[in-house]
């Protein structure tokens, strides 16, 4: 069985290393959606497409199964738009680098259309929830869903009676996009038949949400790390907003 495809990601090089960094996190985002709304459709061959931003289209052909190729880019414009126009280049910019690919592969351009018109739709905030699972008393589901923005990914527990049923939504918290911590099915359970979340590693942390309450709950429990790691850890993943340059650094240092 082949590899599925997993990603579209632009480059992007400046001297200005802040500039890179922040067009990662929104080219990170815009694909993300584009590509989900993909439904699993790969194209013949394909498991990444990476485009260069450059001044001038080119496709150089394919690495393996990673299809590269430079695309024709105004860097200089895309910084004087504000932050939902520049959502919108960097869409357009994988969509004709994505079509101009599709035209000389001979791949089905209605599955690249539909996705481009559905991001356009969800306002650029992706979100996806993860597989449900069951309580070990059969009676309700329970499942992680993640919304990412462009600067925060907010992570909430989902509960559904045995039949489906959506019954309520609890934020855990939310964290930047950069962070160390990444849900995925195997870190995320019932820890008894009423409440679900987060672990990490020997359960040192645990953030999770409970039927019975309206509000998340985290608990620390030093095995291998000391509380005051564990604790920094916690403050890390769990910002709330940042607006300004004096958030960054409180941030940052804990």
């Amino acid at each position: 069985m082949g590899y599925s495809f997993s990603d579209i990601t632009l480059y992007y090089f400046s001297n200005n290393d802040s500039w890179e960094k922040e067009f990662t996190i929104r080219q990170n985002l815009v694909s993300n959606i584009y590509v989900d709304f993909f439904n699993g459709y790969k194209p013949k061959g394909t498991t990444r497409i990476s485009i260069t931003l450059e001044n001038e289209d080119r496709i150089f052909g394919f690495f393996g199964s990673i299809l590269s190729l430079n695309t024709a880019f105004d860097k200089d414009k895309y910084w004087t738009k504000k932050p939902n126009e520049q959502n919108q280049i960097i869409l357009d910019t994988i969509h004709r680098a994505v079509l101009l690919c599709a035209d000389k592969y001979d791949w089905d351009k209605t599955v690249f259309e539909l996705a481009y018109h559905k991001t356009i739709e969800s306002g650029f905030i992706y979100k996806k929830e993860l597989k449900r699972k069951l309580s070990k008393d059969k009676q309700h589901y329970a499942s992680l869903l993640i919304e990412k923005d462009g600067i925060a990914a907010a992570l909430s527990v989902m509960f559904y009676d045995n039949n489906n049923n959506f019954l309520k939504n609890t934020k855990l918290f939310a964290m930047l996009h950069h962070d160390a911590f990444h849900p995925d099915k195997k870190n995320n359970k019932w820890f008894n038949n009423r409440e679900f979340g987060l672990y990490t590693k020997n359960e040192e942390v645990i953030i999770k949400a409970s039927l019975d309450s309206p509000d998340s709950q985290t608990i620390i429990t030093p095995v291998k790390n000391t509380a005051e790691k564990l604790e920094r850890y916690v403050r890390r993943i769990t910002y709330t907003e940042i607006t300004n340059k004096s958030d960054w650094e409180t941030y940052w240092n804990g």
